[in-house]
């Protein structure tokens, strides 16, 4: 993959975030278990308001975070397990000045449960956000150590499967029904598809509402109220989405910012370091 020179104010962001005593990440690929790992210590650090493109699992090792979620606030504390179903906005702070610790998997539950049994049956939902059940998480944190660690695959393999059965068997529901669609679910989804098409460009409520079919007050309210997120909030992590796709498919770092949108590639890695506590480097380099 071809290198490109960033720009000195995104150099020293990268340089900033890798260094910077508040945040200590360690970020890596398992592409045998078709996910992302992540073992982190953070203080004086918040997550901003995000959503990832898979389920997360984070189970905290010390210290405690707050979850912030559209209906609610959740204190998680050290030996508890914070789940959460993709494309679910949450934000995360400390509940304290000593801050907390983490090991998190990134992980589709579709494929996730493909290693227990095959079948076309509707994916049932996350039962959290917070998951307090010391096999779950004993199993957990094994496989994320001997994934760390690089060894005993077969081990490894067997307790992600004991951690996915226990999962399913126990910390599952049935899927959320989905009303019947009314103008404003329709509005919503209108305004999401517009912001997704105009990632690189300045839009307003106006030109968002008006592709919607809706006032733009009515429908600033609406889109709040069905994704938890304001047009703006959305526009911001639709951008860090396409990054990080972008980032998986190997494209230089330069032209992933243009592309998702960003001001620059110093704007980039401001976004990814609030969202995701590394920066698209190191991401890169985890990942790829």
């Amino acid at each position: 993959m071809r290198a490109l020179a960033a720009r000195p104010g995104a150099a020293y962001l990268e340089a900033m975030a890798r260094t910077a005593p508040a945040v200590e990440t360690t970020l890596w690929r398992a592409d045998d278990l078709d996910a992302e790992l992540l073992r982190a210590r953070f203080s004086d650090y918040a997550y901003d308001l995000h959503t990832h493109d898979t389920a997360c699992f984070a189970l905290i090792t010390q210290g405690a975070i707050e979850i912030r979620m559209k209906d609610g606030r959740r204190v998680v504390r050290a030996g508890e397990l914070y789940a959460i179903d993709a494309d679910e906005p949450h934000a995360g702070v400390p509940v304290d000045a000593s801050g907390w610790s983490q090991r998190t998997i990134y992980v589709d539950t579709a494929r996730l449960r493909a290693r227990l049994a095959d079948g076309a049956d509707a994916m049932p939902a996350i039962a959290g956000p917070v998951i307090r059940d010391g096999r779950l998480n004993a199993l957990f944190l094994a496989v994320h150590r001997l994934s760390e660690e690089n060894l005993a695959p077969l081990a490894r393999d067997e307790r992600y499967c004991d951690f996915a059965a226990w999962l399913f068997a126990r910390h599952m529901r049935a899927p959320v029904a989905v009303a019947a669609a009314g103008r404003e679910p329709v509005a919503v989804r209108r305004a999401r598809e517009f912001l997704d098409a105009h990632l690189s460009e300045r839009v307003h409520l106006d030109d968002i509402a008006a592709a919607a079919g809706l006032a733009p007050f009515r429908l600033y309210r609406a889109f709040s109220r069905a994704t938890g997120m304001t047009p703006h909030a959305y526009q911001r992590q639709a951008r860090f989405r396409e990054a990080v796709r972008r980032i998986r498919a190997g494209e230089a770092l330069a032209e992933v910012a243009a592309a998702a949108g960003f001001a620059d590639q110093a704007h980039m890695t401001r976004s990814f370091f609030r969202r995701m506590g590394v920066t698209p480097g190191a991401y890169r380099d985890a990942v790829l």
